[in-house]
């Protein structure tokens, strides 16, 4: 038993020597340092939380797997064209202790913004820098953009130039027309509040509206005006009067035909420090000349108006037309007959910071006779990042007295105009007052213009076409309707489009230009 017991002992001391030292062993290993964690991108999107007024819903990415040895992958969203990516903030996680770059910026989710108009690469390194990868990301072309008609409004009939806005607020398409209430034409608006559309206060709350002169627009801050010659205004029969809805109610501003004009072709532009309006005045006892050019300005609390100062006393103007983006003005007029030996010149004002200022005075292309009188053929916008567009008709150069439009761009470090597209627009129409072209232009938030127009010589049918920002050409004109009239487009500025038009039967139709 005792050697039994010694050899035990020999045993179990060999055993605990042999533990000790695999111990030490694993103690040592334990202090070498822990491999790095890998340089990973989990999750990538754009969300519209993080970029408010710039998308209508989220887009969120497939973030590939990494695979043994690679080091840079692609990411791909599909956006609509239309939507301005030149400042979208990206949602992105990554592995715990990763940092993430765009060149030698620090990215902070939510927070920091990038140009998506080229690849944009992301480079995601871990924390001792020992691994890089590099994720490109591209927002590629949505292919299931499309128009597609909405509900139609039959309430009532709408009697000549209705015209559409969108509410910068609630991103809703607002729509003024007159309708027949009194004996006399009045103004209404609706607006489209998801498929059905709604009364904005009560229709046909405006004083008697002189012939077709109205406008309509709504502020940055969402309030809708209208504008148009008051046959019920004392001052004089026909002045012009501008009204506003409170929320609960319309009401004047600055009183019942402020302006002594015979106000025709109205135009108005709702700007985030006021108002603009131009006119054509059409009687001898108003307060300024019998077709000169009028202007009005509300700077909040009072109106300042007059005949425009950058033309000569008393010069006789045909028509004109106001656009604007919120913050600047346009307005565009032809003149009445020669001026200058120039035949029907047209004239481009911009207001903008209280001031006026000529873009073009009596100007007449090159080899055209006049410039077209047609009441669809001209007009003015401005893009949301301050490009004055303008269009006209001429009857240059051809021989057969077809008038094309023209849309051109203004320059402001040149201060020229170059036409869109480098050509005219396929639009033919005759030159007369009288004519049935309709046309209008909207720029997108990405800056792409789209023109609608009918054509009046095929049976008026309604038709849509855009500047292929690839190309820098138009595209093919697609139909949408039949005998369209009152032609209205315009974009929201999270990309979706509207247009509206009038039916043979005096109806509102509406379509919508959005992902499917």
């Amino acid at each position: 038993m005792l050697m039994n017991w010694k050899n035990f002992m020999k045993t179990a001391t060999l055993l605990f020597a042999a533990v000790f030292t695999f111990a030490a062993c694993s103690d040592s290993d334990d202090d070498s340092p822990a491999p790095a964690e890998d340089a990973k991108m989990l999750t990538f999107g754009f969300y519209q939380e993080d970029n408010a007024g710039v998308l209508s819903k989220d887009y969120v990415a497939t973030v590939p797997q990494l695979t043994a040895g690679a080091t840079r992958y692609d990411i791909a969203i599909a956006m609509p064209s239309v939507i301005d990516k030149s400042a979208l903030v990206a949602r992105f996680t990554v592995n715990d202790k990763n940092t993430i770059a765009v060149g030698t910026t620090a990215q902070v989710s939510q927070t920091t913004k990038n140009d998506f108009t080229a690849p944009v690469d992301y480079t995601v390194s871990n924390s001792d820098k020992t691994k890089n990868v590099v994720y490109t990301v591209t927002v590629t072309k949505a292919t299931n953009m499309a128009w597609t008609e909405g509900a139609v409004y039959n309430g009532t009939e709408v009697y000549s130039d209705a015209c559409m806005a969108v509410n910068p607020v609630d991103n809703k398409p607002y729509i003024a027309f007159k309708v027949r209430k009194d004996d006399n034409n009045k103004m209404s608006v609706l607006k489209l509040d998801g498929n059905s559309w709604q009364q904005v206060g009560t229709e046909g709350f405006s004083g008697a509206v002189n012939g077709s002169h109205y406008d309509f627009d709504i502020a940055p801050d969402g309030t809708p005006y209208v504008a148009y010659g008051d046959q019920d205004a004392e001052s004089l029969k026909g002045a012009l009067s501008v009204m506003k809805f409170d929320g609960s109610a319309w009401q004047y501003v600055g009183g019942q035909g402020f302006f002594k004009t015979q106000a025709q072709y109205v135009g108005i532009a709702a700007l985030e420090n006021g108002l603009a309006v131009g006119l054509q005045n059409n009687s001898k006892t108003a307060d300024i000349p019998q077709r000169a050019l009028g202007v009005a300005t509300w700077n909040g609390t009072a109106w300042t108006s007059g005949e425009s100062s950058l033309l000569t006393t008393g010069q006789g103007m045909y028509t004109a037309k106001v656009g604007n983006n919120g913050k600047i003005a346009t307005l565009i007029s032809i003149n009445r007959g020669k001026v200058d030996d120039v035949n029907y010149g047209h004239n481009i004002f911009k207001y903008e910071n209280g001031q006026w200022e000529s873009l073009a005075t009596n100007f007449l292309e090159e080899g055209a006779t006049q410039t077209s009188i047609a009441i669809g053929s001209f007009g003015t916008t401005v893009a949301s990042d301050g490009t004055i567009y303008a269009w006209t008709g001429d009857d240059a150069p051809n021989t057969d007295k077809v008038y094309q439009v023209r849309l051109k761009k203004y320059d402001a470090s040149t201060k020229t105009w170059s036409v869109v597209g480098g050509n005219t627009l396929p639009i033919g129409h005759d030159g007369g007052i009288e004519s049935h072209l309709s046309l209008d232009v909207a720029i997108a938030p990405d800056g792409t213009p789209f023109v609608v127009y009918n054509n009046f010589k095929d049976q008026k049918k309604l038709y849509v076409m855009y500047l292929d920002p690839d190309t820098k050409q138009w595209s093919s004109a697609v139909q949408l309707a039949d005998g369209a009239s009152d032609v209205n487009i315009a974009f929201t500025a999270t990309g979706e489009g509207y247009i509206t038009y009038t039916d043979e039967a005096n109806h509102i139709h509406i379509f919508k230009y959005a992902e499917q």
